[in-house]
């Protein structure tokens, strides 16, 4: 199974056994439930950057 590499946004793999993902291009490697802290947390970062800076809110 694929996965999006959080550090060069790569193809990764996820193994059969979905525990580890892997980057076979820069080699980052995460157990699975720290890979999706990891993109959680860039998806949280991507969203604050939609939201419009409004004055006085």
């Amino acid at each position: 199974m694929d996965a999006r590499c959080p550090e060069c946004e790569k193809v990764a793999i996820l193994n059969d056994e979905i525990t580890i993902v892997k980057c076979p291009h820069c080699n980052f490697e995460a157990d699975y439930d720290t890979y999706l802290e990891i993109m959680k947390d860039q998806a949280i970062n991507m969203s604050y950057d939609y939201i419009p800076k409004r004055p006085g809110i």
